[in-house]
């Protein structure tokens, strides 16, 4: 009886052995299989074992794993690198022949949904096919500007650098293997600098002071808890309990009220930024969330994230890296409303690649260059058709900022490091403080129209209100169209104006009969502070 026990158990480690040798044995001909989709008339592929054994590979490129001759050359590597969340495993094929990448394949990755699932699609994939294999490859946050660039995945950039480091040690253990050469170490992990801050804690700055936090500092503060919508600009919504103390409960136990404030910015560990202003600190809690239905928040939200309940996705800023307290901002007194494409029209486009799409897109800074000055204590505000109105600094989107104008959900604004549902899509216009630019398709959705001579036209009247323009009784206007011709407006002539925009030219109209072609701007010469 006991014999046969002991038989049992050799016949069920047996199997056992069997049955993992297979596994790993049908993982093996998978990948052999992948392999094989880039070489697809390949007499012979192969694994080489024993690659990660070589010293100088190593020491020198610790990401490579494995590699394959193909027709009994070394041709393609496989290699992990740490993303975010963690590995990234992908497949690096070269053309021996021509000296240059074939192509990648990310073969597995735990990065999270919001990070990368991008560099799974072949629009980023596609970015390596024929790079060469000379250098190693440059990551860069917008523009190609050297053969070896790659474009990162917006919003992605340690899952991006993951795949750049990835694929630059499989360059540099072609090089040694196939060439002898000696390339220079690459890491299997991001830089520390990339990260930018400590992701377990942020900063409130203030004039004159400053409170660095961490989660577990948050809990020593009052809570409050409550069922909030996040709601993002693509529509999606998502129900979440969220528990954390508010901005304002924090700021007080260092003596600092926060209605003594005009704003706040809040800045997040991948670059993403956001300002409130006083009327939505008046009308809302800003919670610091560090716990949301009943679990502390993930990692890659930490170390917390804002939510602000009667707001919409792009105020919810996660990974806050510091929020900062503004106590000036400069009113709004828009004198000056122009037409978007009048405006732009001699700006060179620049055809952004935007999340896979290439879109004609206009540089922000290239548009405030145009108005008379421009206050940099005020805000550059944003509205969507649908009412949604996001303010950003002045000197933030000068730099990098762009205005979708062609394509889904344009005009919209983007940036290298905003992710997609954090837009403001379908402006009907932007403004500075001085100054405010319309799109006349999208305003019309928002203000009073009637039929003229066969086309919509929008009331001047509404169009100057929503821009933010207010003037008094006694106040006159200027049109000036795109060849400095004027057209002085008493209030009540201005009443009576229309606009209609015909082939991307705007028409002034006064009741029906024509004022103006290819309106520039609409000028106040007494512009009351809003």
């Amino acid at each position: 009886m006991k014999n046969k026990k002991v038989y049992l158990g050799l016949i069920i480690i047996i199997v056992a052995v069997i049955g993992v040798l297979f596994f790993f044995n049908d993982e093996g001909k998978q990948e052999k299989l992948q392999v094989k989709a880039f070489y697809p008339n390949a007499k012979e592929i192969k694994l080489i074992k024993n690659t990660s054994d070589n010293l100088f590979i190593s020491l020198n490129f610790p990401a490579v794993k494995r590699a394959y001759e193909v027709d009994g050359k070394i041709s393609a590597y496989i290699v992990s690198s740490v993303g975010y969340n963690g590995p990234i495993e992908l497949l690096a094929a070269m053309d021996i022949d021509k000296d240059t990448l074939k192509g990648i394949k990310i073969l597995s990755h735990v990065e999270a949904l919001d990070y990368a699932e991008h560099i799974e699609s072949d629009w980023f994939l596609e970015r390596f096919i024929n790079m060469g294999l000379n250098k190693y490859l440059n990551l860069v946050v917008l523009d190609k500007e050297k053969p070896e660039d790659i474009i990162q995945v917006t919003g992605a950039t340690v899952s991006s650098q993951a795949v750049v480091n990835g694929v630059n040690s499989a360059i540099g253990a072609y090089q040694y293997l196939n060439n002898n050469v000696e390339m220079e170490k690459v890491s299997d992990v991001v830089s520390q600098e990339m990260w930018q801050k400590d992701e377990n804690s942020f900063s409130i700055n203030w004039e004159g002071g400053t409170v660095r936090l961490n989660s577990d500092d948050l809990k020593e503060y009052e809570q409050i808890e409550e069922d909030v919508i996040l709601i993002n600009t693509t529509g999606t919504k998502t129900n979440m309990h969220v528990q954390g103390p508010t901005l304002s409960e924090v700021l007080q136990k260092e003596g600092i009220e926060l209605g003594d404030y005009q704003g706040i910015g809040i800045n997040g560990r991948d670059g993403y930024y956001t300002m409130v202003d006083k009327e939505k600190l008046d009308a809302n809690q800003v919670i610091l969330g560090w716990k949301f239905d009943g679990k502390e928040i993930k990692k890659d939200e930490k170390p917390i994230r804002v939510v602000i309940p009667n707001e919409m996705g792009p105020y919810w800023v996660k990974m806050v890296s510091n929020i900062d307290l503004y106590l000036e901002v400069s009113p709004k007194q828009i004198n000056k409303v122009y037409m978007f494409d009048a405006l732009t029209r001699d700006i060179e486009p620049y055809y952004y690649e935007y999340y896979g799409s290439k879109d004609k897109s206009i540089e922000v800074g290239k548009i405030l260059n145009k108005f008379d000055s421009v206050d940099l204590k005020g805000f550059f505000t944003m509205v969507s058709e649908d009412g949604l109105i996001k303010n950003e600094t002045i000197s933030l989107v000068r730099q990098r900022y762009f205005i979708k104008v062609e394509g889904e959900n344009a005009p919209m604004n983007i940036a290298p490091n905003f992710k997609l549902g954090m837009n403001v899509k379908k402006m009907s216009h932007f403004s500075t403080t001085k100054d405010a630019v319309i799109f006349p398709d999208k305003m019309k959705e928002v203000v009073r129209t009637k039929d003229i001579n066969g086309s919509e036209g929008l009331l001047l009247e509404d169009v100057l209100l929503t821009a933010g323009m207010r003037w008094d009784d006694n106040s006159k206007f200027t049109a000036v169209n795109l060849d400095g011709v004027k057209s002085v407006l008493s209030l009540d002539e201005l009443l009576k104006c229309y606009i209609i925009n015909n082939n991307n030219q705007v028409i002034l109209f006064n009741g029906t009969e024509e004022v103006l072609k290819d309106l520039l701007r609409i000028e106040c010469n007494e512009a009351k502070t809003s």
